[in-house]
């Protein structure tokens, strides 16, 4: 078995293992960033999700809207096929080794501490040592196999946001095209209704939420949807794939028939695969609260500054909003912060998880879970390892001091409240 050896090892390559790698390596430790796939991005680009809700004070996030993304007339997008350009020529300009198509197997663990990790590929198995190991896979893999406890979804049953595949139209009129969110435009909201009791669109599709594309005469579409999936199963999975991409010519007709200016639109592109929103929560040292998020809570070990984001529930039995969660109105926009404890794993000594499987209830999942806080996760657990590494300590000895003292250096414009 082949045998590799770095300070921090980073599993997962979309956006939150990037920047947690390049975080990792910028403050000095020798890191290699590990992706199952042939590009890095995840979602935003595999998953053609153009559109980034909410916001973070971390430099990377900023530098990438400032030079990838174009301002159209109601919003800021971002062209999935830029972004894989871009990720990579990061990676290779930092200094990061990059290994893709490995996909992660197995944790190998004594005592609470990881000694390795194995990977699959074509030519069989990898052994790979580490001083300090990042989960960035989205889904907490890597945390599991070695040992964690979890909660998947909401508490109470389990239940998880539903999940959706994007997919891109051509032949948008941008003169008369209309771009709508939740409860924006009630009439097609209605007119969907109708086609989802009559038949014609598969349920639980149901709100008509449409983006202005990064080309003219685009637009991307994050309508096809299906409840009750486990992002975690590969059975489930492949039901959410085959079920979601027949709500695709169902969904285009009924733009062509109800929406101004999709007369004429036809498919472009659709995801590599469905975007999840939400499995595992990891079980570290703090559980974030939606309480914390409508405080806007500064946290003494704060290590992701300045995100804003409402409470983005999606509805986990249907379609649309989650009615039962007016919390959401709650929310006044205030930044918050996110602990370090929130991603330091209970049991496990050498292991940080970043992204969306950090500690959090189900509700404050629903709003630190998108890409722009996901990054700066990324970067309170590059600078975190790196430390650790270095000084041959474990995650929980890195004093916050100096995690911060580098994140407001290098990563992080922060500012006094």
């Amino acid at each position: 078995m082949t045998q590799l050896s770095y300070d921090v090892a980073v599993l997962g390559g979309g956006v939150t293992g990037v920047c947690a790698a390049i975080a990792a390596q910028k403050t000095g430790a020798k890191t290699i960033l590990v992706e199952k796939s042939a590009v890095l991005g995840g979602i935003c680009t595999g998953g053609l999700v153009t559109m980034w809700c909410g916001s973070s004070q971390h430099r990377f996030f900023k530098e990438i809207r400032e030079k990838e993304n174009k301002k159209r007339k109601r919003r800021s997008v971002f062209h999935p096929e830029r972004l894989k350009h871009y990720f990579l020529e990061r990676i290779e300009k930092t200094g990061v080794e990059l290994l893709l198509h490995s996909t992660f197997l197995e944790a190998e663990v004594t005592e609470g501490h990881i000694n390795s990790v194995v990977l699959f590929g074509k030519n069989g198995k990898t052994r790979l040592h580490a001083k300090q190991f990042i989960d960035a896979t989205g889904d907490g893999d890597v945390c599991v196999s070695a040992g964690a406890t979890f909660q998947t979804g909401r508490t109470s049953d389990s239940l998880c946001e539903p999940v959706t595949l994007m997919f891109t139209v051509g032949g948008v009129d941008d003169e008369r095209a209309v771009y709508p969110t939740f409860g924006t435009h009630p009439d097609l909201e209605e007119k969907m209704e109708q086609y989802v009791k009559t038949g014609k669109i598969s349920a639980p599709a149901g709100h008509v939420i449409l983006i202005e594309g990064y080309l003219q005469g685009t637009a991307s579409v994050n309508m096809t949807n299906l409840c009750m999936v486990n992002g975690t199963d590969p059975w489930d999975l492949t039901r959410a794939e085959l079920f979601t991409r027949k709500q695709i010519p169902q969904i285009i007709s009924f733009l062509r028939e109800c929406v101004p200016g999709y007369e004429n639109c036809y498919l472009l592109q659709t995801g590599e695969y469905v975007g999840v929103r939400e499995t595992r929560h990891i079980t570290c040292d703090y559980c974030l609260n939606e309480q914390d998020i409508m405080e806007g809570k500064t946290f003494p070990d704060w290590v992701v500054y300045g995100c804003v984001r409402n409470f983005g529930a999606h509805n986990l039995t249907g379609s649309g909003a989650d009615e039962s969660q007016k919390v959401n109105l709650s929310y006044d926009g205030r930044p918050y912060t996110i602990p370090y404890s929130s991603m330091t794993v209970c049991g496990l000594d050498n292991l940080l998880v970043a992204g969306r499987a950090i500690c959090g209830t189900h509700l404050a999942h629903s709003s630190y879970r998108v890409m722009p806080i996901c990054m700066g996760t990324g970067d309170g657990a590059g600078v975190a390892a790196a430390l650790a590494a270095q000084q041959n300590v474990d995650t929980r000895s890195v004093k916050c001091e100096q995690i911060q003292e580098i994140l407001k250096r290098d990563f992080v414009d922060f500012k006094e409240n």
